[in-house]
């Protein structure tokens, strides 16, 4: 995905449907509108009257290139009125009903075309502060978006053949601007009960695909930095100019059902989750992902599937943090996964443990990385990335990483580790090559032998196979505190030996 899609799916309908001192005019939230859209790339077009206190604009028309879609993105209004309040505020007044329009060429070249419907009730905007500080205060009882055709090579698709809707109650929010030759946006949306549905037919196999969904409440909240003009399809360039963004989305009482059924086959599911969340940090200095959801819960079954499958999970979480310029200095990185707490069904247990051996507990795989690295390339430049890609240059130098929270708990058994190492890039062989650690680890085992005798008595592990394993641990780790209970530190010196709970193996 480009960066002019990441920031036309989060921003580009800011002020559909998006009090302080001092005044603005109706010309002046116009202008600075049409200097926002054209920042990104858009062209917009309109007829300017002033009417007493308000400005209208009719046959307003926006639209973009989307270069990696082969086409573009249209958004015709047939007037947009902005209505000097008298109080130095101005109200924005749009139609309930706005069609959007699309082309692009489909994943096999075939054109694509299509028209939308974005709809607002009961909408209400008002624009406040003035030139250096505009802010926009926002609400509607309900929007929505349906798509209303979708031609493809021609080909005008029936009714029944596709059905896009999206549909949610409640919108309320504010989004301020701080315009410049960087201008600063903080942004909060809220939204109340919320659905969704995805219908179609594939047209090769001719099989009915259903996606219906919902959520409780949705919420949003970013900060971002936009260059007065940049090219959106150069991140790099982009990113050095000062575009930066920092983004939240949270909801709840997510709820997802889907279907697809044809020539025979059957297959049904759904999904769900108590609370989610998504969020994005991307600067000129890193980029950062992270997402969390607890309560979650999953089922499939079908003719296709042997069985049902139903599984759930207290927490599923993870994060990412990568640095994305060349710099001489180390830079933070991190990685984090969270699978909290996993159950399943006794039919799934059942299918490798039909005997119910093994503790049917939930299961939990969580770990925590967090390190140094030196970037020896721009991450978005596309000449430094083929570079690396091709094996022509190096993409990093490791400095130190450190282990926190590892933890992994299944079958009566559970192993839980921290560790800290630092790498010296001066010496690349005293260990084959890769940079020379300094450090240590600490994991301790409890309930290893337990599930070796299980595995053995299931005949999953062969017996000779066991007694290999308990003379590797006997080895390489000392007991610890409680029954079938093991610990070992593992460290590598500044002389570069191995050392396991003190003793050297290397």
């Amino acid at each position: 995905m480009s960066l002019r899609s990441a920031i036309f799916s989060t921003t580009s309908l800011v002020f559909l449907a998006t009090s302080a001192s001092a005044d603005v005019s109706a010309k002046d939230i116009w202008t600075d509108w049409q200097n926002y859209m054209a920042g990104f790339g858009y062209s917009v077009d309109g007829t300017e009257t002033m009417f007493g206190n308000t400005l209208k604009v009719s046959d307003l028309k926006m639209s973009i290139p989307i270069p990696e879609a082969g086409g573009n993105f249209e958004l015709n209004l047939e007037n947009v009125d902005f209505v000097e309040n008298g109080d130095g505020t101005v109200n924005l007044v749009f139609p309930e009903t706005m069609p959007m329009t699309f082309v692009a060429l489909g994943p096999e070249g075939e054109a694509v075309s299509g028209a939308l419907n974005y709809t607002m009730n009961n909408m209400d905007m008002r624009a406040s502060g003035d030139l250096s500080k505009i802010q926009y205060d926002y609400s509607a009882d309900q929007i929505g978006i349906v798509l209303t055709e979708l031609v493809v090579d021609g080909d005008t698709l029936a009714s029944d053949a596709l059905e896009v809707k999206f549909s949610s109650n409640g919108l309320s929010g504010q989004t301020i601007m701080e315009p410049g030759a960087l201008r600063k946006i903080v942004q909060t949306m809220a939204l109340g009960a919320t659905e969704y549905t995805l219908k179609f037919t594939d047209i090769e196999s001719d099989a009915i695909v259903n996606f219906a969904g919902s959520m409780a409440a949705l919420n949003m909240q970013g900060d971002s930095v936009v260059p007065i003009s940049f090219d959106p399809e150069n991140v790099n360039a982009a990113l050095e100019s000062g575009f930066a963004v920092d983004r939240n989305i949270s909801y709840t009482g997510s709820n997802t059902a889907f279907s697809i059924i044809g020539g025979g086959d059957e297959i049904k599911g759904s999904s769900s989750a108590e609370t989610a969340s998504i969020g994005v940090t991307m600067n000129k200095d890193a980029l950062g992902y992270s997402g969390s959801s607890t309560g979650v819960n999953f089922n499939m079954n079908g003719n296709q599937v042997p069985l049902p499958i139903v599984a759930g999970l207290g927490e599923l979480a993870f994060n990412i943090l990568i640095p994305v310029a060349k710099s001489e200095a180390p830079s933070d990185f991190a990685l984090g996964v969270t699978l909290g707490d996993f159950v399943t069904s006794d039919q799934l247990w059942s299918m490798f443990d039909p005997g119910n051996i093994l503790p049917r507990d939930p299961a939990t795989v969580s770990f925590d990385l967090t390190g140094k690295a030196k970037l020896l390339f721009d991450f978005f430049d596309p000449t430094q990335l083929a570079a690396v890609e091709n094996g022509e240059a190096m993409p990093a130098e490791l400095n130190a990483i450190t282990l926190r929270n590892l933890r992994v708990a299944a079958a009566g058994a559970e192993l839980t580790g921290t560790g800290d190492f630092t790498f010296d890039n001066n010496d690349l062989e005293s260990f084959g090559g890769f940079p020379k650690p300094t450090g240590g680890i600490d994991v301790g085992l409890v309930g290893g032998n337990g599930l070796m005798d299980k595995l053995v008595q299931m005949g999953l592990l062969p017996q000779e196979q066991a007694m290999g394993a308990r003379m590797m641990m006997g080895l390489f780790t000392r007991p610890a505190e409680g029954p079938d209970s093991l610990t070992t530190k593992v460290e590598i010196n500044e002389q570069g030996h191995v050392l396991a709970n003190g003793q050297r193996i290397q």
